[in-house]
């Protein structure tokens, strides 16, 4: 729990999980002076986040998995003979019946495989349904491989580039899956962060309504610094800043790293001077009709419309 004094309102804070999706936290504020609490801040993203650094385990784990099960099969194929029959239809060419030695490894192989592809499965109806026809098809003809359904050849080593082709592929779909991750969270991340400063323009349009127009400019600002801290996040390239950082920052921290053009920047300039105006004690209240403008612009940047 942590209380911060804005210069408007002291406003008391405890971070939360967002009910829409657990994977994300962000504080919910609880204004002394309002019976309404309000979602207002987004814990920052950056590092991966728990749900990445949980599914790129598993995926570590599957690949240490699938180098042992391919050293297994390796070994199972180059070792395993064939025989030829004269005068037979097809390929003419037999499986010999396997040794106590090979036939261990093979039952070993499809018992770890078949874990292997239970595990790998889920992450690939998660995050790439798309793909599961292809992965369970692969799984058939590899299993029919290692019974010795398939058709045998002369040459084995045809037999397990086969089975490589088929096994490397599931393998690549798996290592696709980070960066699917990654893109979907960076949604998910934009469409919380958006819903947040939504969240604080309503209630600050409430304020401006109300008459308090010093107290919907504050408001107002915070929904913008939220949004303006999401664009930092998600930069193409790298921006240092800090939580701590105000609209005039932030702005121009984003237009010096190409995110927003000089239009923007000097928008978003003018948009701070008329919050900090908000902000300060002056004798005099801030202008109405600016705070109304404030509030028109700030929605129509989060909505994704110029200014």
């Amino acid at each position: 729990m942590q209380e911060i004094d804005n210069g408007f309102s002291t406003l008391t804070t405890q971070p939360t999980l967002s009910r829409t999706n657990p994977r994300y936290r962000f504080f919910v504020r609880f204004d002394k002076d309002c019976k309404e609490n309000s979602y207002v801040f987004l814990m920052p993203f950056a590092y991966m986040s728990e749900l990445e650094e949980a599914v790129q385990h598993e995926l570590e784990r599957l690949e240490e998995d699938a180098e042992d099960i391919e050293k297994s099969y390796t070994e199972f194929f180059k070792k395993i003979g064939t025989s030829t029959v004269e005068g037979v239809i097809g390929s003419g060419y037999f499986w010999d019946t396997p040794s106590n030695e090979l036939e261990g490894i093979r039952r070993e192989v499809l018992r770890e495989y078949e874990s292997w592809y239970n595990s790998a499965r889920l992450l690939i109806s998660d995050y790439m349904p798309d793909r599961l026809g292809d992965f369970d098809k692969r799984y058939e003809d590899c299993v029919e491989r290692l019974r010795l359904e398939k058709d045998a050849r002369n040459d084995t080593r045809k037999v397990l580039n086969n089975h490589n082709s088929d096994f490397d592929a599931q393998r690549g779909m798996l290592e696709s899956i980070p960066s699917k991750v990654q893109v979907e969270e960076l949604s998910v991340r934009r469409q919380i962060s958006e819903e947040v400063s939504q969240t604080e323009l309503d209630r600050a349009r409430r304020l401006y309504d109300d008459g308090e127009i010093r107290a919907s400019g504050v408001v107002a600002g915070v929904a913008l610094e939220r949004y303006l801290l999401m664009k930092c996040e998600n930069a193409a390239s790298e921006i240092t800043y800090s939580y701590r950082d105000g609209i005039s920052t932030l702005a121009q921290k984003l237009y010096e790293s190409d995110e927003i053009d000089s239009t923007t920047e000097k928008q978003l300039q003018h948009l701070a001077d008329i919050r900090a105006d908000c902000a300060h004690a002056n004798q005099e209240d801030p202008d109405s009709e600016d705070v109304r403008r404030l509030l028109e612009d700030i929605e129509d940047y989060v909505r994704g419309r110029k200014i």
